[in-house]
């Protein structure tokens, strides 16, 4: 009899620790798909600075652009006014 209780008592104790083991792989899986999530987070907030990043980018190149527009129809107006001017002065 005291066979059969050390033998209950055996399998009742690898149950526990079974169920223990499950317990600690729950948690373990619980906090790797935490820590996933945080990574997905960071990946998001990173594109969307890179993408930030992109569009000021853009808008300092168009703003290049637009004194670089203005400027020359500065030119273009002084040349108009010179060029007037010789004509005007050859009459």
């Amino acid at each position: 009899m005291s066979k059969n209780k050390d033998m209950t008592d055996l399998l009742s104790n690898s149950e526990n620790d079974a169920a223990k083991l499950a317990v600690l792989a729950g948690i373990f899986s619980t906090l790797g798909d935490g820590l996933a999530t945080i990574a997905a987070i960071m990946a998001l907030e990173d594109a969307q600075q890179q993408s930030n990043n992109n569009n000021s980018n853009n808008n300092n190149n168009s703003d290049g652009n637009s004194n670089k527009i203005d400027e020359l129809e500065k030119q273009v107006q002084y040349l108009t006014k010179e060029l007037n001017k010789l004509k005007n002065s050859r009459k």
